[in-house]
Formats: structure tokens, C-alpha cells, sequence
């Protein structure tokens, strides 16, 4: 029987062990993702044998798993997710992954045959841009955009700067002020503030980079992100004021311009099927989208 739990920061050596070799883009390959946000989705972790395990839970959600990771991404996979069913079923719950990204997918299938089926999730489905495309803004399909960053340049004296220790208390500030701001509910704003306290603590640590939008001395804007393959950066937190025009498609274009140039694609993760959210990460244009399934039992359903 695996044995669970749960994720802590000196995990780090043995996760990145599994994953950052196979070269993933999704932010589930990211122990940074996974361990700040950990206490909010509960998320365990076992190794056993060549496989990593990772279970999650939260309101939003039954009881799921990740796709094993393994040591040996040659390796067929079906022992691993054979492991993944005795699990759940000991547990009294329904056999459950999510998360897997289309290379996983075709291994399952490679391995398993028809044992599961899969069902595309376009709420966790993330959004990925050529950084170019993000610092350029070239072209008519980019013109809101440029002018959205030529307003604010023009009506404010802004200044850029790397995120160090110093902003650590003014950037929750900022991030309590936002939630209050949009009426967020209030576990969920309590377990963002968590999350984003736990990136700013442990940034060096978890390899985060991070900056800051400063106006008239005061941080009004900050984002951190993490570099997760060879060719591709994260934004994990992008928090702005609302009562600065232009300031959030200013800081998306600085922050990528001035930390993030080296890599070939930026992943701005997923929408979660809020509208808004959806409206704003369409309206970059983004290269592709990295689909994400959900993996059952051929038969049953989700």
C-alpha cells in the first residue's frame, strides 16, 4: 500500500528528481505549484519503487491522483497505475486521475490498452505563448494591448524592479487589499494569501523569480514565475491594482520582457472556466493549449 505524506519543502530534491528530467510544461510538474498550494489541496505525495505518486483533494473536487511519475519514463506505466486503483479503492473512493497531459495519455494508452478512458478538461487546460509574442506585441492583433501599456506609461511614473525580501510585506498587502477588492470568498482569498506568503518566504528555495510595479515609491503590482523546463517559464502570481489603467498588461510585459526573454514559451496556466479569465488569457493569443485529461475506468464516468 502506498504511503502518503504530506508535500514539504525538503521534498523538493526527490520530486524534481522524477519530473524536471522528463521535461514537462504543465504546472503540475511543478513542485513549487504543488507545495505552495498544498495546505488548500491537501496534496500527499509516496514514492515507491521508480514511481512518484501524488494525491490531492479539495471542495472542487472527489478524491484524484496525478499520472505516476516515473523514474524511467521508458518503463511501462500499468504497474504504476494498477498501484494508483489499489489506492483509491482501499481508501473507499473511485478510481481518479487528473491532470494528464497529452504525452501522458499516449503512454497510458500505450501501456494500459483500453483499461481507461480519458476525458478532456478544458477548465485545467493551460495557456501557453511565444514569450516573443508577449514582449513584442507585434501586429493589429496585439493594438489594445500596446496601447493599454503607452497610456499607462504616459500617465504614470512607474518603476520596475526584481522582487527581493524588502517588498515581501507590501506585496501581501497588496494581495489582501485585492482580495477584499473582488469581494473574494473568504476561504479562498485565506488560502491564496497562504499560498502566496509560502512563495514569498521560500523564493529562493523554490527558484521563483519575481518583480515588483512600484508608483510613486508604493508596490502596486508584483508577479513570480519559475523557469519549469528548457525552453519554458511559469507565471504563478500576477496580482495588480485596479485603479491604474493599463498596469496589468504593463507588469505581463515587463516582467516577461526583463526575467523571461531566454525562454521560447510562457505558460499562463489555466482559466478555470471563469469568463473573465478565459476573455483575458484568449486575448494574448496563445501558441497552444495544454490539454489536460481526466483519466477513469473504461465504462465509468467522471
Amino acid at each position: 500500500m502506498l504511503n502518503f505524506k504530506p508535500l514539504e519543502l525538503e521534498d523538493k530534491p526527490i520530486f524534481d528528481s522524477f519530473v524536471l528530467p522528463q521535461q514537462f510544461r504543465h504546472s503540475e510538474a511543478s513542485f513549487s505549484n504543488m507545495y505552495t498550494w498544498q495546505e488548500a489541496w491537501d496534496i500527499q505525495m509516496a514514492v515507491e519503487g521508480n514511481g512518484l505518486y501524488i494525491w490531492m483533494y479539495s471542495d472542487v473536487y472527489k478524491p484524484f491522483m496525478l499520472p505516476p511519475y516515473l523514474k524511467d519514463p521508458n518503463e511501462p506505466i500499468e504497474p504504476y497505475m494498477r498501484k494508483c486503483e489499489e489506492y483509491m479503492a482501499d481508501k473507499g473512493g473511485v478510481f481518479y486521475i487528473k491532470c494528464a497531459t497529452p504525452r501522458m495519455v499516449e503512454k497510458i494508452k500505450n501501456d494500459c490498452g483500453d483499461r481507461y478512458g480519458f476525458v478532456y478538461d478544458e477548465y485545467n487546460s493551460e495557456y501557453v505563448y511565444h514569450a516573443k509574442d508577449l514582449i513584442d506585441l507585434s501586429g493589429k492583433k496585439y493594438h489594445s494591448k500596446r496601447n493599454h501599456i503607452n497610456a499607462f506609461l504616459r500617465t504614470y511614473q512607474s518603476e520596475f524592479d526584481l522582487y527581493d525580501d524588502k517588498y515581501r510585506d507590501e506585496c501581501l498587502k497588496l494581495q489582501e487589499d485585492w482580495a477584499l477588492d473582488k469581494d473574494a470568498d473568504p476561504r479562498e482569498a485565506e488560502e491564496e494569501l497562504l499560498s502566496i506568503t509560502k512563495a514569498l518566504d521560500h523564493w529562493r528555495e523554490l527558484n521563483f523569480k519575481g518583480c515588483v510595479i512600484k508608483i510613486a515609491g508604493e508596490v502596486v503590482a508584483f508577479s513570480f514565475g519559475e523557469q519549469i523546463s528548457e525552453d519554458t517559464a511559469i507565471i504563478h502570481i500576477e496580482k495588480a491594482r485596479s485603479d491604474y489603467n493599463g498596469l496589468f498588461t504593463y507588469v505581463n510585459n515587463a516582467f516577461v520582457k526583463n526575467v523571461w526573454s531566454h525562454c521560447t514559451y510562457i505558460n499562463r496556466a489555466e482559466d478555470m472556466g471563469v469568463p473573465g479569465i478565459r476573455k483575458a488569457k484568449q486575448s494574448y493569443h496563445p501558441v497552444f493549449m495544454l490539454e489536460k485529461y481526466d483519466v477513469i475506468l473504461s465504462g465509468e464516468t467522471t
